[in-house]
């Protein structure tokens, strides 16, 4: 038996990186998954890999209210409840803040921490409706709690999701829906590939890891799994910070490393 067995959920950012892997892993545990994304190709990719009977999925911008909405509906008539939401979608941008344009701060908010709170608006009502209690589980980072250079808009947006999780998860336990969140360090995906290509920055972020090492998405993937379990049942308005022990040192330093004055 999986640790999933029954459960359906929603993994938002789902066609790479760290979204990918635990919508694979979700499933190998015994979920059936609704993927949303903006990549209708990825999206079409991902449910050929696991299988038409076990993941669907939609093309959805979390900024955009009514598709988040639809988006909720959707799962729920392809498979018939909702159980789990791995609300993963995410994006970055990086410029001093002296020099940062307006439009991309937004942006990075509006993914970032405005889409994650459409998500759990509307996955909330439904498992509010459903009575069966839930598991919602939002990425947040290493950068919610230590500031990085160049990052102004993700530390921010981040910082915000994980007290978002701890207002959500007062005001749901009450529903029995969990609230949870993950704080990843530095996982080798393809939105870090640019950071990773660096070796400065590759480099100091092994150098400041008492692990030794930058993180995978399977690592990522297995706390989202025990977080979304009946394992986890007693834990919710937490985030789980999965660094390799980098927020003990410090975030190497990206303007030097990048020649920014």
């Amino acid at each position: 038996m999986g640790r999933l067995d029954g459960k359906v959920a929603i993994v938002t950012g789902g066609c790479s990186g760290i979204g990918k892997r635990t919508a694979e892993l979700f499933v190998e545990e015994g979920a059936r998954v609704f993927i949303a994304d903006i990549n209708a190709d990825g999206i079409g990719a991902m449910i050929g890999q696991l299988g038409h009977n076990r993941c669907d999925g939609a093309t959805v911008d979390v900024r955009d209210e009514a598709a988040v909405e639809k988006m909720v509906a959707s799962a729920v008539r392809r498979f018939g409840r909702l159980d789990i939401a791995f609300n993963n979608a995410g994006t970055g941008h990086f410029s001093p803040v002296q020099e940062y344009a307006l439009a991309d701060f937004e942006r990075i908010v509006g993914i970032c921490l405005t889409g994650t709170f459409l998500c759990i608006k509307h996955e909330s009502r439904y498992l509010i409706g459903a009575g069966q209690g839930g598991s919602i589980i939002n990425v947040a980072s290493l950068n919610a709690l230590q500031a990085t250079e160049g990052f102004a808009a993700y530390c921010s947006a981040k910082a915000g999701v994980a007290m978002l999780t701890k207002v959500a998860a007062l005001e749901l336990g009450r529903h029995r829906i969990r609230v949870n969140a993950i704080g990843p360090g530095l996982i080798n995906t393809p939105l870090t590939k640019g950071i990773m290509s660096v070796p400065a920055v590759a480099e100091g972020f092994v150098h400041e890891s008492p692990m030794g090492r930058v993180g995978e998405p399977e690592d990522v993937a297995q706390l989202a799994a025990y977080l979304a379990s009946d394992a986890s049942s007693l834990m919710t308005g937490q985030t789980l910070y999965i660094d390799g022990g980098q927020s003990l040192k410090k975030y190497p330093e990206l303007f030097s490393a990048f020649g920014v004055g």
